[in-house]
């Protein structure tokens, strides 16, 4: 929950959901959550 907070984002359940891995996300949440973790997001894909 704590990455939904830093991305200071409305929708704090459904990051949670993505961490958790439970929804698929979009390209905005990735680019958003790549910001937040000060990385690219195609750090963040296998």
């Amino acid at each position: 929950m704590d990455l939904a907070f830093a991305c200071n984002d409305k929708d704090y359940s459904q990051i949670n959901r993505i961490e958790l891995g439970k929804v698929n996300f979009s390209v905005s949440y990735l680019t958003l959550i790549a910001k937040v973790l000060d990385v690219t997001p195609q750090d963040l894909l296998p």
